[in-house]
C-alpha cells in the first residue's frame, strides 16, 4: 500500500508541477509579447503537450476516486441487483473504451515517433503516449473494479459510482432544507 500511495502522490505532484509550469509559460509569454514585443518560442508547443498530459493524468485521478459525472440519482433508485448490473456495465464499457484508446494511441505513437514538433523537436509520439498511459491506468482501475465486483468483494455502498452535477446537488440540498423547515 505504501508504494501505491507513493505513486499516487508522485502523480499528483507531477500534475501540479506541470500545471504551474504551463501557467508560468503562458503568462510569461503574454507579458513578454505585450510588454517587450518578444516571447518564448517554445511556449505554445510545450503548453499544449503539458495540457494533454494534465488532461489524461487528471482523468486517471478522478477515475481512481470514482468522481466522473454519473447518473447516480437514477442508479440509486434501482434495487441491489440493478445497481450491480449497472456497475458491471459501466466498468465493462469503460474498459472497452480504454482498450480502444490504448490501441489507437499506440498506433498513433508508432506512426509519429519519427515526426517532431517544429519548434521544440519533441517527438509527436509523446503527445499520444499521454493517452496510452491514461488509458492503461483507467483500464487497470476498471479491471480491479470488475474483479472485486465479480468475486463479491465490492460492498453495496460502492455499487453506485460517480459524482452528481453541482446543480443537482444544490437542488437536493435546497429540498432537504425545505423539508426540515
Amino acid at each position: 500500500m505504501k508504494l501505491r500511495a507513493l505513486l499516487l502522490r508522485l502523480t499528483e505532484d507531477l500534475l501540479i508541477a506541470g500545471f504551474v509550469v504551463m501557467i508560468a509559460m503562458v503568462f510569461g509569454n503574454v507579458v513578454l509579447r505585450y510588454g517587450f514585443s518578444s516571447g518564448i518560442i517554445s511556449s505554445e508547443e510545450l503548453s499544449r503537450l503539458i495540457f494533454v498530459w494534465l488532461t489524461f493524468g487528471g482523468a486517471f485521478l478522478v477515475a481512481k476516486d470514482g468522481q466522473h459525472l454519473g447518473m447516480t440519482t437514477v442508479v440509486t433508485m434501482l434495487g441491489r441487483n440493478g445497481r450491480w448490473w449497472c456497475r458491471l456495465a459501466v466498468e465493462a464499457l469503460s474498459l472497452l473504451c480504454m482498450g480502444m484508446l490504448v490501441v489507437g494511441c499506440w498506433q498513433q505513437a508508432s506512426i509519429n515517433v519519427e515526426n517532431h514538433q517544429p519548434v521544440t523537436g519533441v517527438p509527436v509520439a509523446v503527445t499520444y503516449l499521454a493517452g496510452l498511459v491514461g488509458g492503461l491506468g483507467i483500464g487497470a482501475l476498471n479491471l480491479i473494479a470488475l474483479a472485486r465486483l465479480l468475486t463479491g468483494r465490492m460492498p453495496d455502498d460502492e455499487l453506485v459510482v460517480g459524482a452528481e452535477s453541482e446543480e443537482l446537488t444544490a437542488f437536493e440540498n435546497q429540498q432537504a432544507a425545505e423539508k426540515r423547515s
